[in-house]
Order: C-alpha cells, then sequence, then structure tokens
C-alpha cells in the first residue's frame, strides 16, 4: 500500500503544479531543508488518519487514502523508500506541497488556507504560523518571503493583477497598508512589498501598470490629477521636493508628476489636473506664480532662467505661446510678464531670460527687436484682438533677432539710398515727377552691375567686395556716391551719374530739418583707387563666424562671473559706499551699467590726428553717406559713440544718455547732451565692444570756459575704458596745458594706454624714427609711469601707403595694433573684475578716511566744546592734526591714494562730519562688519574671480573643441564622395 501512498502524493504534486503556474515557473523554488517538514507532516498525517475503508469489491475508495507508506508491509518506513520521497527534486516538492491545512484543496484555491474556520481575507493570520499577517515576512506561509512572493497572500492571483494584494479584505484603493507589512503606506518605503523601494519602483502601488501611465500612481484610489499626496509618500505635495517619487529632486526631475510626458511638453506641469495656462501654481510647491522665485520647479531662479514657464520654449521664443510665466494671461496684457512679481515698469529682466532689459535686443520676449517693436504702444480695446492675432502669425515665424529686418522708415534712412526716392515721391508729388525717370535709369544701370539688393541699399560697399569687378561696374556706383560741384561738367556727359548725384541732394535737403545730428556725417569726397584691402582686419580680430561660435561658449561663463561680481558689489562694497556717502565725492560710480557693459574702446588726442579716420576704418564705414566727417579741418566738438544697431541710425545725445551704458552722464548737465552723438551700425566689431571718439584737443593760449565739465566728462569715459588709444598726428606733437591736464587723468591706466601715431606713411622713413623720439619724449614725463607708453606707428585707412613709404613696417604695426585690440576684447572679464576691485579699494580708503577724521573730532571734543568749531578746524587744517600721516602710517594706504584736502573740506561742508558712524559703530553680532567684509573682497574674492573664470573658460573650450573634432572625424567620408558625384 505504501506505492499507492506515493502515487498520490505524485498526483498531488500535478495538481498543485497545474493550478499554481506562477510557482511552478518560479527561477528559484525553496530548499530541501524549507520542505521537508511539510513533507514529513503529509505523510505523517496520511498514516495516522488515513482509513483503509473497501466497498464490496474491496477497492481502495478515492476520499479515504491508505496512509501506510511501506512498501514491504512491514509496518514502518524503509530508509530506501524515504530516500525515494526525499529525493525529488526539492522545488518541485515545495511546489507540490500547497495544501497547508491538508484539506485537499490547494492553498491558491483555499479560502481558509490555515483551516481554523476564519476565512482568509478576516484572517489575521493567514498561514496559522502564530505571527499576525502584519508582522510575517511570509503571509501565507508558502516558503517565500513577502518581498520575493509574486502572490504574497497566497490567492492565486498574481500581486499585478490582485485588487487586494495582503489578502486582508480591503481594495488596495482603500488599503491603508497595501502590502500588509504593518506600515501605513504614507510611511512605508515599499509601498507594495515587491521588495523595490518606492524611489525605485517603476510601480509603486504593484497594479502591474507603471508609473508614468498610472493614473493612481500610489494606488490610494484618487487619480493623480485630484490626489493631494501623488506619490503616497505622506508629504503634500506642495511641500515635496519628490512630487511622483522617484528618488529625483522635482528641481532636476525631466518629469515632475511622474505621468511619462516631459516637463516641456508636459500641458500639465504639477499634474494637479488644471492645464499649464490656468494654473496658479505651475509646479505646485505651494506658491503661486507671482509669488513663486521658481515658477517651473526647475531649481533655476526665474531671472536666470531662460525658460521660466518650463514649456520647452526660451523666453526669447515664447511668441509662439504668448504666455512666457504661463499665467493664462497673454504677454501683451500682462502686467508681469515672466511672473517673477514684479511689475514690468520695475522689472530689471522684464521677460526673464536672464538678460537685463538695457542689455536685451527683444526687452519683452515677444521675438521682435525693440527697435521695430510696436507691441509697447497703447492699442485700443477694438482693436486689441486684431493686433493680437496679427502678432501672433508674425512671431510664429519669427527669425533670430540677429536676422530681423523690418521695412525701413524715411526718418530712419539716410538720404543716398536709393529705396528712398519712392517713398520721397509719395510725400512730395512735385519731387516725384522729376525724380522717377531718374530712378528707372539708376535701377537699370544697378541691375547690370549688381543684381543683389544688398548692393543696391549700399553701392559702395558692393564696390568695396569686388574690388575685382570690372571698371565698368565700377564706375557708375563711384560717381553716384560723389556729391562735389565739379563733378557736375564731367556728369554731363555720364547723365546717369548726375541724376543719381541730384536725386541724393534733394533727398539731403528734403530731410535736413529733421537729421540735424547727420549733417555732421555726411561724408563728401572721391572714393580711392586701388584701395587696401581690410581683409587681415576680420582675421585678426577674430570676427569670422567660426571663432563667433567658439566665442559663444564663453558667453554664459562671462554672464556668471559678472553676476558674481554683482553679488560681490551688493554685499561687500555697496554698504559702505552707501553709509560714507562716497558718490558725494567722487564722480567714478560703479554698477550695473559698469559691470553688464560692453567693453569700451577709447580714442583720444589732439585735433585732426586721424580718429574719425580709424573709427571708419575698423568699422567699414569709410565713403558711405554715415562715415564720420575726416579731413584736414577740426572735426565737430563732438563725443561720438559707436554702437551695434540692427540698421543705421543716428543718435542725439538725448537719446544716448537714455540707454543703460551711458545714463551717467546726465549728471554732467545739459551741455554735454548737446555735445554727444551716437551712431548705430550692423558691424560684427560693434557686436563685441563700443568705441567713443572724445573730441579732439585744441591747444589755445586762452583758457576758454566750456557750458560743462570736459575733463569730468572725459574722465567718465577714461574710467569705464578697456583700452585707451592716444591719437597723434605726425605734424601736430605739441603739448599743452589741455594735453597735460587729460594725460593726468590717465593716471593709474598707464598699463592700458597706448600711443598710435597716425599718417606716418607721410614722413619719409629717415626722418621717421627722429618723430617717434620727439612724441615720446613730449609725452612720457606727464604719464605717472616709469616706463614709456607702447607706440603703434602706422595709417590707419584704405589708403595705399604713399610713395616710398616703409610699407611693411606700417602693416606690421598695423597687425599688432589689431591684436592688441583683440586682447582687450578677450580680457573684458579680467577688466571688469580689475575696475570692480579699484572702486572696492576707493570706497575703502574714503571710508578710512572719514573714520580717521572722527577718531581725531572725538579725542578732541570736549564735553561743553561746540561741536561744529572742532569739526571745522579739523576740516580746515588736518594737517595741524596728523590725519594724512597718521592713516598712511597706521594702515596699508598709500597717500597718493588720497584725495586732497580741499575735497573733503568741500565733502564735509555737504556732509557734516559728526553725524557718520565710526566703522568700529557699524559693526554687528550676527552681520560682522561692513569694513571686514571690504577687505576680503579685495584681497580674496574678486582675485578668485579671475581664476575661476579661466578654469571654467578652458573647459568651455574644451567641450567645443571636443565636438568639433568629432564632426571633422565624421567629415572625410563626405568630402570624398563629393568628388565622385561631380565626376
Amino acid at each position: 500500500m505504501g506505492r499507492l501512498t506515493l502515487w498520490f502524493l505524485l498526483g498531488l504534486t500535478l495538481i498543485a503544479v497545474s493550478n499554481n503556474v506562477g510557482l511552478a515557473n518560479a527561477d528559484a523554488g525553496p530548499s530541501e531543508s524549507e520542505c521537508r517538514p511539510y513533507i514529513e507532516k503529509a505523510i505523517n498525517e496520511l498514516k495516522t488518519d488515513g482509513v483503509t475503508g473497501k466497498d464490496g469489491s474491496g477497492e481502495l475508495q478515492a476520499d479515504q487514502p491508505r496512509g501506510d507508506d511501506d512498501d514491504d508491509d512491514d509496518g514502518g518506513i524503509d530508509e530506501k523508500e524515504t530516500v525515494e520521497i526525499t529525493d525529488v527534486d526539492s522545488t518541485e516538492d515545495a511546489k507540490s506541497v500547497n495544501d497547508l491545512d491538508g484539506d485537499g484543496i490547494p492553498d491558491d484555491q483555499d479560502d481558509d488556507i490555515d483551516g481554523d474556520g476564519i476565512p482568509n481575507d478576516e484572517d489575521d493570520d493567514i498561514d496559522g504560523d502564530g505571527i499576525p499577517n502584519d508582522k510575517d515576512d511570509d503571509i501565507d506561509g508558502d516558503g517565500i518571503p513577502n518581498e520575493d512572493d509574486d502572490d504574497i497572500d497566497g490567492d492565486g492571483i498574481p500581486n499585478t493583477e490582485d485588487d487586494d494584494i495582503d489578502g486582508d479584505g480591503i481594495p488596495n484603493d482603500k488599503d491603508d497598508d497595501i502590502d500588509g507589512d504593518g506600515i501605513p503606506n504614507e510611511e512605508d518605503d515599499d509601498i507594495d512589498g515587491d521588495g523595490i523601494p518606492n524611489d525605485k519602483d517603476d510601480d509603486l502601488d504593484g497594479d502591474g501598470i507603471p508609473n508614468d501611465e498610472d493614473a493612481d500612481i500610489d494606488g490610494d484610489g484618487v487619480v493623480n490629477e485630484k490626489d493631494n499626496d501623488i506619490d503616497g509618500d505622506g508629504i503634500p505635495n506642495a511641500e515635496d521636493n519628490d512630487l511622483d517619487g522617484d528618488g529625483l529632486p522635482n528641481e532636476k526631475d525631466e518629469d515632475l508628476d511622474g505621468d511619462g510626458l516631459v516637463n516641456h511638453e508636459d500641458g500639465d506641469l504639477d499634474g494637479d489636473g488644471l492645464p499649464n495656462d490656468k494654473d496658479e501654481d505651475l509646479d505646485g510647491d505651494g506658491k503661486v506664480n507671482h509669488e513663486d522665485s521658481d515658477i517651473d520647479g526647475d531649481g533655476v531662479h526665474n531671472d536666470e532662467d531662460h525658460d521660466v514657464d518650463g514649456d520647452g520654449l526660451s523666453n526669447s521664443e515664447e511668441p509662439q505661446s504668448m504666455d512666457i510665466d504661463g499665467d493664462g494671461v497673454p504677454n501683451n496684457v500682462d502686467d508681469d510678464i515672466d511672473g517673477d512679481n514684479k511689475v514690468n515698469e520695475k522689472d530689471d529682466d522684464m521677460d526673464g531670460d536672464g538678460i537685463l532689459n538695457e542689455h536685451d535686443n527683444d526687452m519683452d520676449g515677444d521675438g521682435i527687436p525693440n527697435d521695430h517693436d510696436d507691441s509697447r504702444e497703447t492699442v485700443d480695446d477694438d482693436d486689441e484682438e486684431e493686433e493680437v492675432k496679427k502678432r501672433s502669425k508674425r512671431e510664429v515665424d519669427a527669425a533670430p533677432v540677429g536676422e530681423i529686418e523690418a521695412p525701413p522708415s524715411p526718418a530712419e534712412e539716410f538720404p543716398a539710398e536709393e529705396e528712398k526716392e519712392e517713398e520721397a515721391a509719395e510725400a512730395e508729388p512735385e519731387a516725384a515727377v522729376e525724380e522717377e525717370p531718374v530712378k528707372e535709369e539708376e535701377l537699370e544701370v544697378e541691375a547690370e552691375a549688381e543684381p543683389e539688393p544688398e548692393a543696391e541699399a549700399q553701392p559702395a560697399v558692393a564696390v568695396e567686395q569686388q574690388e575685382e569687378a570690372v571698371e565698368v561696374e565700377q564706375k557708375p556706383v563711384e560717381e553716384a556716391v560723389e556729391p562735389e560741384p565739379e563733378a557736375s561738367g564731367e556728369a554731363a556727359e555720364e547723365p546717369q551719374a548726375e541724376e543719381t548725384a541730384v536725386a541724393a541732394e534733394d533727398a539731403i535737403d528734403a530731410d535736413d530739418e529733421d537729421t540735424k545730428p547727420e549733417d555732421e556725417l555726411l561724408w563728401e569726397g572721391a572714393v580711392p583707387q586701388n584701395r587696401r584691402s581690410r581683409q587681415h582686419i576680420t582675421e585678426l580680430l577674430l570676427l569670422d563666424e567660426e571663432f563667433n561660435a567658439r566665442e559663444k561658449a564663453t558667453d554664459n561663463v562671462a554672464e556668471i562671473i559678472l553676476r558674481d561680481i554683482k553679488k560681490i558689489y551688493e554685499n561687500a562694497i555697496k554698504p559702505l559706499e552707501t553709509l560714507y556717502k562716497y558718490r558725494d565725492l567722487s564722480n567714478r560710480h560703479f554698477g550695473d551699467p559698469e559691470i553688464f557693459s560692453k567693453p569700451l574702446i577709447l580714442f583720444m588726442g589732439p585735433w585732426s590726428g586721424g580718429k574719425s579716420s580709424i573709427l571708419n576704418y575698423l568699422t567699414d564705414n569709410e565713403y558711405t553717406p554715415n562715415s564720420l566727417r575726416t579731413g584736414a579741418e577740426p572735426s565737430p566738438a563732438y563725443f561720438n559713440i559707436l554702437m551695434w544697431g540692427n540698421e543705421t541710425e543716428v543718435l542725439d545725445g538725448t537719446q544716448l544718455a537714455a540707454d543703460y551704458t551711458f545714463s551717467g552722464l546726465q549728471k554732467f548737465g545739459q551741455g554735454l547732451e548737446e555735445r554727444l552723438r551716437g551712431l548705430k551700425l550692423k558691424n560684427k566689431l560693434l557686436e563685441k565692444v563700443n568705441i567713443v571718439e572724445i573730441p579732439g584737443i585744441l591747444e589755445v593760449r586762452k583758457q576758454v570756459s566750456r557750458v560743462f565739465p570736459f575733463n569730468d566728462a572725459c574722465q567718465w569715459f577714461i574710467d569705464r575704458a578697456d583700452i585707451i588709444f592716444l591719437v597723434y598726428d605726425p605734424a601736430k606733437l605739441d603739448v599743452g596745458p589741455e594735453t597735460e591736464a587729460i594725460l593726468d587723468q590717465l593716471k593709474g591706466r598707464e598699463y592700458q594706454t597706448r600711443i598710435i601715431l597716425n599718417k606716418a606713411d607721410t614722413v619719409k622713413p629717415e626722418e621717421l624714427l627722429r618723430v617717434q623720439g620727439a612724441l615720446i619724449w613730449n609725452i612720457s614725463p606727464l604719464m605717472s609711469s616709469a616706463q614709456p607708453p607702447l607706440m603703434y606707428t602706422t595709417s590707419l585707412w584704405t589708403h595705399p601707403y604713399q610713395e616710398g613709404a616703409p610699407a611693411r613696417l606700417l602693416l606690421a604695426q598695423e597687425r599688432a595694433f589689431l591684436r592688441d585690440l583683440r586682447t582687450a576684447i578677450d580680457k573684458r572679464i579680467e577688466h571688469k573684475i580689475a575696475s570692480a576691485r579699484r572702486f572696492a579699494v576707493r570706497v575703502r580708503n574714503h571710508a578710512k578716511m572719514v573714520d580717521c577724521y572722527l577718531n581725531t573730532y572725538y579725542n578732541h571734543k570736549t564735553l561743553f566744546g561746540n561741536k561744529k568749531r572742532i569739526a571745522d578746524d579739523i576740516i580746515d587744517h588736518p594737517q595741524n592734526y596728523h590725519i594724512y600721516e597718521g592713516l598712511s602710517t597706521l594702515t596699508n594706504i598709500s597717500r597718493y591714494d588720497l584725495p586732497d584736502p580741499d575735497v573733503y573740506r568741500d565733502f564735509f561742508r555737504l556732509n557734516p562730519l559728526y553725524e557718520f558712524k565710526k566703522l568700529s559703530e557699524t559693526c554687528t553680532y550676527f552681520r560682522g562688519c561692513p569694513i571686514t567684509k571690504l577687505d576680503l573682497a579685495i584681497a580674496y574674492e574678486l582675485p578668485e574671480l579671475a581664476g575661476k573664470y579661466k578654469k571654467m573658460s578652458e573647459a568651455a573650450l574644451a567641450s567645443i573643441e571636443a565636438q568639433a573634432q568629432t564632426q571633422a572625424q565624421a567629415q572625410p567620408s563626405n568630402v570624398q564622395a563629393e568628388p565622385r558625384k561631380t565626376s
């Protein structure tokens, strides 16, 4: 009968395998030692409880199996027979014995696994092992720990399909403890009990649906968009740093709400059921957008975030959505475009693209350059909808700012351009009758000479770019530009040139009243033949597109360093500057314009030295209607400022003073504003720098008072210049009081000062050395430097060198000058750091000087003494109290770095001495001493920025070079394939 028992056990095994597919397919089953107790228990039950019942036929009844396992009927189990049972594969044994209570019903089909009469879904101890389910590592008693068990409650339903994973009778979506481990879901690091921590679990609630596709990530029965705690970690969404529980902080999570959509493609960023454009809390951090410093929750402050609302469109590209901050209010009617809680009128960065308004070519981020942007103009309510539609259509197709060109207006264009004549014809019908036939003839000539529209707009430039063109094509263009009266006789034989000149003169007369500043810019003269090439300027100044791509890699690094400079200024320099009213002492100020402005190139020197010619030469502005006036006679006494513009424009002093870079000039009064003149040009060099020409110095015997402080205005430019060029004509080497005063203002800036001996080709080679020596001897004693300044001897314009001039020397000197100019551009960050440190030293010296005056005052003040009389005596006679000597002795401040006593005499008359605090009284327990912070900034923080910039720039350039090498390696195959196609 023992054999019958064995066959019966094997039958049970087959039933268990067929009914429990999940267990049978497991990769690793229980060990033999784990299975042995269950096997022996089953065998013993069969031996002791089994009843050998026979019916009339003597057959063994199916419901009463024989309990005898003895093959030889000896009343016991032989060792051999036992081995036959235990030698069966251990995994198969574990799976075959799947009836814990021995009731013949496999556990995965048994509603009462342990046979205690309590249904599993009501039983606190499903497997009857005496351990409550919430503390049992194996709830169903199948020998598989819960965390490894695909069916925790042993009901035959895999966990991923089971609505009640722990078998406690509570559906998962209502169960506070889904896996039945006794830890509430909100405190459980493994909600579904699958052994994978929540932050690494792709299926947090174990329902078989991946998190990124699951409408209820934490399985609490509340859909994500209505769930205050999406990941079920017990932390409300508004306070949760990991909204979707994927282990990534919100600011680093590319899918904030875990819905499978990356943030910039997600219409509901925080998964709260509200579309982004209607969501007042875009990132779900509990802060409404207009009070949130990081609207999209990406960890980048709105002021520095190039995509404020995290929709994948940079702020400058936002016109496609027309709502930069994603608050549902279109930009054109939004009082706070970038959602930084600052109204547009008071916001330094209106569109939140990280570029200050003063630097931003598109201030409101609508994709239209400021110069052509009509979005800030008032639009009537009736026309508002039409205006929005028009802007939307225009902005969707908008090109980058540098490529946008708006239709020119008559008031903005210069009169010599042919396109103006059609507009002038509409405004003045009589003139149109006369000019119309001229225009047709001009168009025919231009069509033959150059079909490109750019050449039509600027014929002189076309001539320059096509020096190798046929003379027949070049001659009409040159003569058309020439407006001199003498040409009228020659032009009678060539009517096209004459009519063009007449048309240009008529256009000039028509705009004369409205363009008064342009009168001084009109060039008159003939275009020289055989002009020298300017190609080396582009090469040496690195203005080509290839280098521009490399330069852009360091722009972000530069922006970071500039912001660090501003932070140091705000925290360390500005407190003492304000406390001791340094701005009342000196015109040398420091702020955002000085920090974020482009490098400034300054040209100074006597009249008629060639400064204007050099500026025209560098900016490719020679022989054009808007070139600076040049000639033997002195140029008008204007401060000429050249800057970049998308199209050519002449600015007057009022417009320049409104520009943030030059707004500081307003303090010099209306007299200076009338002598300011700006010229915007679309030139690659001006994209990188601003160039300023100081009026020529004219030495006169009698000093004539000006309507504005000329030397103070010059000092303003000198303080902000990155490199200074003193331009001299070999025929005018005299040095007088005016020149001496200017050179005295260069004190401390000798290392940035260069001398240009211009027009050197007019001097015989044997005399050139003598002229150089005379200039050095005249200037060096007036400059506070033991070394003579660096000098360049050259001729900076496109005229060919005069016969007999040392051409190789002049060209070599010109190339050295251009390299030096390029170095000033490359060193702009170092110059900004040096300027900040220089200003910090001045503020520190001023604070210590005031403190020295104060200590002297308190040492001599008596109880009943007149404090004003004592203070005035100290201020008027500082030498009697040894203030300057004592300050130099007790500190590391040089006597030569301190202003004259007269300066402080005026300063203390404006600000009474006894109203200031001593430096020791400015210290607080929590904030420390301002003077200590300033000393640290001077000694450590500012110098360290230079090293930081160098390392970050090298890393950025290394990345660019690596990309270039990768592209170069992939390029040869394409290059080789090309000749085969052409051949």
